[in-house]
């Protein structure tokens, strides 16, 4: 199967000449089977458009090497894993440089503040931390965080000496988060090289960044993005937004949405129904707390919260629930939480204790979130996709707890303090539903992040998100893409030639799809 697919996307591919501007592109480490397969992609698009050429860094005799050059025949392949003198000495500085920095942090407790020559690391440490532990929170200072932050510093020192030592326009990664794609994308913005940003798989985004200071999130909509939209649909909005749900309901269109949206799972369109099932007072109004994936990145993806992280803002609100008792609080568990497992959180035992008008809906009993249009009054989230969502949806007011992509865009109420943040909720029974000027942005938000954000990448196979995290997916995943390739060529074709015309327009900063 290997060799075959080998020689069949060589054969697609070489419909494409390798452009050589003098310039090349840094992109990051081959790691799973379909991060492979987008980089390629989205390299050969900068290629074509720009002509930077290809150069990929990889660790020495890596098996991916046979497949990369299945895209690219003459690529080079950039290998640090030689020790050598200076290595040694770069390692050496990173770990001096991180041991100060930790024994800062033992005295401060400020995770979040370490920054190195001018980039700010400590929201990647704090990340990292937590999603290779398995944990929801950091508890308190170990010398964990040493050894990540020793991590970042000499994979700075080391994109930094690639970069410089050799003739790089800019990098690609595939996340902003963690220390192989974030300290890479980091590292180069900071002394001057362009930052490629591409994320997703089916549907996909590519952002172009100069400065450290454009780092956004990928997906992220602004005034003018909802206001554009607004103004060009007009009487359409409406029938534009069911069609982009309707993707998101059959599973065609973000990772979550299966999960989301499900037949196996509980559909209320009666209010009453929830609340005899949840035996939930009926005069008092539904508040749903739409719980994250505590170790998904809290800090790297967005720029701030009111609280310390994820799991603090969830026990926060759920003690103030405890004492509230004018409102029927509903935490409901994020729906794709088996991919983010915490060893360090008891759910059971937190809501044990609760009285009636607090109710926790787990993983296992989960409903499907249309449901919500008809049975909450108000939704509560730090930074998720519900607080757009479900105003969208059915006019549902919402509070949010940090910066996300929707920020000041005028439906949300968004404290920037707990103080307001918990003001807020004590009146959350005074809140009233959307007005219709107010959703209709949310429903724009929602066409933007959905739909115009992202681009359809046919040469990618529409997988789920259980198909993406199997273990096994190296032994069929080569075989999908081929047979994209035999029965979309034409589709395929006709996309990556338009991108390659949006990316090589002058100021180019971000792949959109039209509505």
């Amino acid at each position: 199967m290997i060799n075959r697919f080998i020689k069949e996307n060589r054969k697609f591919w070489s419909q494409f000449t390798i452009k050589d501007s003098g310039k090349k592109i840094l992109i990051e480490e081959p790691r799973r089977a379909m991060i492979i397969h987008t980089s390629a992609i989205f390299a050969m698009i900068i290629n074509q458009a720009k002509g930077y050429t290809p150069a990929w860094l990889c660790k020495k005799g890596c098996l991916e090497r046979q497949f990369l050059q299945s895209y690219f025949p003459d690529i080079e392949i950039v290998t640090t894993r030689k020790k050598s003198l200076v290595r040694e000495l770069r390692k050496l500085r990173a770990i001096v440089i991180a041991l100060l920095k930790f024994l800062k942090v033992l005295f401060t407790k400020d995770i979040l503040g370490i920054r190195y020559d001018g980039v700010k690391y400590g929201d990647i440490v704090y990340d990292t931390y937590l999603h290779e532990n398995h944990v929801a929170t950091i508890k308190k200072i170990d010398f964990k965080i040493f050894k990540i932050t020793a991590l970042c510093i000499f994979r700075h020192l080391k994109i930094k000496n690639i970069l410089q030592n050799g003739n790089y326009a800019g990098v690609l990664v595939s996340h902003q988060q963690g220390i192989i794609g974030g300290v890479m994308l980091r590292s180069a913005l900071r002394y001057g090289y362009q930052g490629y940003l591409h994320t997703g798989h089916h549907q996909a985004t590519l952002r172009s960044f100069k400065s450290l200071k454009e780092i956004v999130h990928p997906n992220k909509s602004s005034q003018s993005d909802t206001q554009k939209i607004i103004n060009q649909l007009g009487p359409r909005l409406k029938n534009v937004f069911l069609e982009v749900f309707r993707k998101e309901v059959s599973g065609k269109g973000s990772l979550d949405g299966p999960n989301a949206f499900s037949k196996n799972k509980k559909y209320y369109t009666d209010r009453t129904f929830f609340n005899k099932d949840f035996k939930l007072n009926p005069d008092k109004k539904n508040v749903f707390i739409m719980l994250h994936a505590f170790n998904d990145h809290p800090h790297t993806t967005f720029k701030w919260m009111v609280f310390k992280d994820y799991y603090d803002w969830f026990i926060q609100t759920l003690e103030f629930a405890k004492k509230n008792n004018k409102i029927n609080w509903i935490f409901k568990q994020h729906p794709s939480i088996k991919w983010y497992i915490t060893k360090d959180v008891n759910f059971k035992k937190l809501f044990s204790e609760c009285s009636n008008n607090v109710i926790y809906i787990d993983e296992n009993n989960q409903i499907d979130t249309r449901s919500l249009i008809y049975c909450a009054d108000l939704i509560v989230t730090c930074t998720g996709s519900a607080g757009f969502e479900l105003p969208a949806m059915g006019a549902i007011p919402s509070i949010t707890a940090g910066d996300n992509r929707y920020t000041k865009l005028g439906f949300v109420l968004e404290p920037e303090t707990k103080k307001e943040y918990f003001e807020i909720l004590n009146r959350a029974n005074e809140i009233e539903k959307l007005p219709a000027e107010a959703q209709n942005i949310a429903k724009a938000v929602y066409i933007y992040i959905h739909k115009i954000s992202r681009i359809d990448l046919t040469a990618c196979p529409l997988l789920s998100f259980s198909q993406l995290k199997d273990k096994a997916i190296n032994d069929w995943y080569w075989n999908e893409i081929l047979n994209q390739y035999s029965t979309k060529k034409n589709t395929i074709l006709k996309e990556l030639s338009c991108y390659i015309e949006a990316v090589r327009k002058p100021g180019f900063k971000k792949l959109t799809s039209k509505i």
